[in-house]
């Protein structure tokens, strides 16, 4: 309680509201709730929860010019494993690669990773489904590296739910390990769920949505880890890890930006709150980016500086749009 009073004392920043919505009644989807989005310059992917479609391509800005979005989902074809169905989010890679991370619902289908160019889609995709015995797994969120590993590899990191480890992916060797923390005191922090990461050229968090701790890890050494060699059915890779402090509360959508400041969100305040490494995180030292804002999952970075705040449902009725501008 004492943090989020300090939180609703601190000035708000500048807020530039600038609406952009996403109309996808032309597909037939009245209702939908975003889930995630990723970019890739006038195309925005949408993950979004609805009763039959989480995956669809449409536009940014907004709905611009008169492209129709397009469903990439089949969440209702039950005649098939392989297509892309009950996504959780996605990411694009430094090669215009979409990676798409597909949970599993009903226990129908074992959760897969499908990665695909947005380039070239005639090369084809590349599936990984995870183990059976994994499929008890609560995937939460992928993300993939921007800076490639010391063998051109390209990697991402995705978490889970009520987990004390996150899974690492390999492109090049197309395999999956466990990434295991090694810290004296990291037991003495169960419960715990590293269920949230965000990773730039320079830092890599994640943090624990169960006692709002933050971690930082070691990105540098992390590109320099090796695979083990084909064959190797269970990967297990262990990596130091430091324990930063307490966030101000749950966080969601952890994004950092090109300055290696931390951008965070604080449903339960409605607020955007940022936060520069190197300073402890008590109340003063954040800044107030946004409040009171409806429904807020997401930060979006743009060129030039750009960032929005993205809203799972609209901000508004009236104007029927999920994002809105901000000034980071």
């Amino acid at each position: 309680m004492e943090c989020r009073r300090i939180v609703c004392a601190l000035l708000l920043s500048g807020l530039v509201c600038f609406g952009h919505s996403w109309d996808l009644r032309s597909v037939g989807i009245d209702q939908f709730r975003v889930r995630h989005v990723s970019l890739y310059h006038s195309r925005a992917f949408l993950t979004i929860e609805s009763h039959n479609v989480s995956l669809v391509e449409a536009t940014w800005p907004e709905n611009t010019g008169n492209q129709r979005p397009r469903v990439l989902s089949s969440d209702v074809d039950d005649r098939s494993c392989r297509g892309v169905r009950h996504v959780l989010g996605t990411d694009i890679d430094r090669l215009a690669r979409l990676w798409v991370l597909c949970g599993v619902r009903h226990s129908d289908c074992p959760p897969k990773l499908i990665i695909r160019s947005l380039l070239s889609p005639s090369t084809g995709e590349i599936h990984h489904r995870f183990r059976r015995t994994d499929s008890d797994q609560r995937l939460h969120a992928i993300a993939v590296d921007p800076v490639p590993a010391s063998d051109g590899d390209t990697r991402a990191f995705i978490t889970l739910v009520d987990e004390d480890y996150i899974l690492l992916y390999s492109l090049f060797k197309r395999t999956m390990g466990k990434l295991r923390f090694e810290k004296n005191d990291l037991t003495s922090l169960h419960p715990i769920s590293l269920s949230e990461v965000s990773v730039n050229n320079n830092r890599l968090y994640v943090a624990d949505t169960v006692s709002d701790r933050l971690f930082a890890l070691p990105i540098r050494n992390l590109r320099q880890l090796a695979f083990p060699e084909d064959g190797v059915q269970k990967i297990i890779m262990k990596t130091n890890v430091t324990y930063i402090g307490r966030l101000l509360g749950r966080p969601c959508g952890l994004k950092l930006d090109f300055r290696d400041n931390l951008l965070y969100v604080l449903q339960r305040d409605g607020a955007i709150v940022k936060w520069t490494p190197g300073r402890s995180l008590k109340a003063e030292n954040h800044r107030v980016i946004l409040q009171q804002g409806t429904n807020i999952t997401q930060i979006i970075l743009g060129i030039a500086g750009n960032a929005w705040a993205v809203s799972g449902e609209y901000v508004s009725l009236e104007t029927r749009r999920h994002c809105m501008k901000i000034n980071v």
